[in-house]
This record gives C-alpha cells, structure tokens and sequence, in this order.
C-alpha cells in the first residue's frame, strides 16, 4: 500500500508594510495610530443619559400622583399594561443575541481595516535637498533692483578743482502798476430780519367797587382790569344777580377764597378769581389747591373758580370729581352780559 504523501503547503507571501523614508535612505515601518476616543461622544452620552432619567423620574412621579387621586382608574391601566409589556420583552431580542452580533460585527470591522492596511501602497517621503551653498545662491539684490545707466560725467575738465560757477539769477519781473482787480465779486451778507418787537401790553384798569356798581358790567372787558380789579369785578356781578352781601376778602391770608356770598337760595358761595392771559390756561394744580379749603376752611355750599382764560382737561376732570363749578372766559362774558347763567342759577353745570 503506498502512502499518499501531502502537498507541502506553500508559504504565505507576506504583504509588505507600509514604511516611510527617512533621511539618509533607510526605511522604518509606519507605526498605526490608534483610535482616541473623543469626550465629546461621552459628553453627550452623558447628558442623553440623565436627561433620560429626569424624563422618567417626572413622569413616574407624576403618574404616582395621579393614581393616588384615582385608584380606580390606575388598577385598570396597569391591568392593560401588563400584557403589552410581556408582548414587548417577548419581542426585544435576548442579550446573547445582541453581545453574538456586536462580536460579528467588530470582527468583520477589524477584517476590513487590515485588507485595507495591506492593499495600500506605501507612501515614499522625499528627503529635502541640500540648502544651496553661499556661492549658490541667486543675487536677490541684482534681480530685484537691474543696474541702471552710468553717472554722468562733465563734460569739461576742472581747472581750479572747483565746481562750475552757478548761473546768475534772473531778476524778478517788476510789480504791475495797474490796481488788483480781482476776478470775483465780494458777495455781502445779506441782513438779518429783526422781529419786531412785541407791542407793550396795555396798562391794566384799577377801579374800586364804588365805580363798578355805577358801570355796565355787560360792557366791562374783565381781561383789562387788574387782579384786584378783577375780583371786585365778579364781587359786583354776584351783588348785581342778587347776592346782597358780596365782597371781596383777597389778599395775602385769603386760603384761597378771593369773593364771599350769599346766593339767593341761601346757600354759602365761594369764589376764587384767576386773571389769565389767553395762553396761560388754568392747571389742576390751581383747582387742588382751591379744592383743598373751600369745604373745609371757609365752609363752601357752593364753590367756584372763576377766569378770564380756559381750564386744562385734567383741571377739568378735577373738578368734575370734586364738585367745583368752573367758569372761563366765554362763559364769563356771558354772565355779564345776561346771555349765560349764575354760577348758582339755572342752567349752571359743574366743570
């Protein structure tokens, strides 16, 4: 019986491993990197991993609250879920499948990366050259700056050893006799226009209460009178519509009260007196302050403001609120006139 002899096995060829080239012409095998882990990746596992937790944490406490308040309900839901939980570990792979196909794929990942390592071609690294010698070395200066033409040179030889006299100056060209005329016009400014000066305001009419009760008060312009003037003004308008005792009790200690009366109903009537110009309207401060004595202080049934100029809507308002009867200048003119009503006769309106 002859033995049957085996093929010998041939050896493998062993692939060549990639080397670089260093300087003096002998090659070393490149060393492989191995992989870093990066902390990013980790970071974020991390923080997916706590968020996760917190997640679950709220919703069981949540869900534990909730069950406390119905019992009921809670016993129902967790005997539907049951089922649905066995159905989902019965589907979920078992661990030793999952740790068989993580080990399949490493290995087959680990098989990749060495064909990939051995099919690559090594990559030669070039040894610099040599610097150039000094002697080698371009002219920097030659090429960036070409020599340029030859110095001049004199055309006459020195005699003395002196440089060539310099040319006599010309001499300069006389003045012009004519006068100077310049080419443009002087341009003047042109005057400023002055406003004129507002016109002196009229001299203000002083009368006593004796000649106001002698003078037609319809006629009368109240924003010609002077302050006090004014107040025995009102004082004889009041004592004209039937207010025998008014008078005027204004001056330094008045709190407020400028006219004094008593209306023909009986009741107390105080006045306060505002002189205004046309742009100086009466404020809410002026109404605060009138409505803070004339009830209290002098014992007000009816009080009232009185102006030759207009009230602010917040003064207004004021007074709506406080029940002070406002009267302005047209309603003033009205008054005197016998067009428009008392403070305290029909048809007077507070505000």
């Amino acid at each position: 019986m002859i033995d049957e002899v085996a093929p010998a096995r041939e050896p493998l060829a062993e692939e060549p491993i990639p080397a670089r080239v260093v300087r003096g012409g002998a090659r070393r095998p490149r060393r492989m990197r191995r992989a870093r882990p990066t902390v990013r990746s980790g970071s974020l596992a991390v923080v997916l991993a706590a968020a996760i937790l917190t997640g679950l944490a709220l919703a069981f406490q949540g869900f534990a609250r909730w069950a406390g308040e119905h019992p009921g309900w809670a016993v129902l839901l967790g005997l539907a879920a049951v089922p649905v939980l066995y159905a989902l570990l019965r589907g979920m792979p078992h661990a030793r499948d999952l740790r068989r196909a993580a080990r399949a794929g490493m290995a087959e990942a680990e098989a990749d990366a060495l064909a990939a390592t051995r099919t690559a071609p090594p990559v030669p690294v070039d040894e610099p050259a040599d610097p150039p010698t000094r002697t080698q070395q371009p002219s920097l200066l030659a090429d960036a700056f070409p020599p340029g033409p030859e110095e001049p040179t004199l055309a006459a030889p020195f005699h003395d050893g002196r440089t060539t006299p310099l040319p006599e100056p010309e001499a300069p060209a006389p003045y012009a006799t004519e006068p100077y005329a310049p080419d443009w016009e002087p341009q003047l400014e042109p005057e400023l226009e002055l406003e004129p000066e507002p016109e002196a305001e009229a001299e203000a009419v002083a009368l006593t209460a004796a000649e106001l009760d002698g003078v037609d008060l319809a006629t009368l312009d109240f924003a010609a009178l002077d302050p006090d003037t004014f107040e025995e003004a009102v004082a004889a308008l009041c004592r004209r519509d039937g207010c025998a005792d008014a008078e005027t009790v204004g001056g330094a200690g008045d709190l407020g009260a400028d006219v004094l009366a008593t209306a023909p109903d009986g009741r107390r009537v105080v006045i306060q007196c505002k002189r205004y110009g046309p742009l100086n309207k009466v404020g809410s401060q002026d109404l605060q302050r009138f409505g803070g004595t004339c009830w209290s202080v002098h014992g007000a049934q009816l009080a009232v403001l009185v102006t030759t100029s207009e009230f602010t809507a917040p003064a207004e308002e004021y007074a709506d609120s406080c029940g002070i009867r406002c009267v302005d200048g047209t309603e003033l003119t009205a008054w005197a006139e016998g067009t428009g009503p008392a403070p305290w006769g029909p048809g007077a309106t507070l505000g």
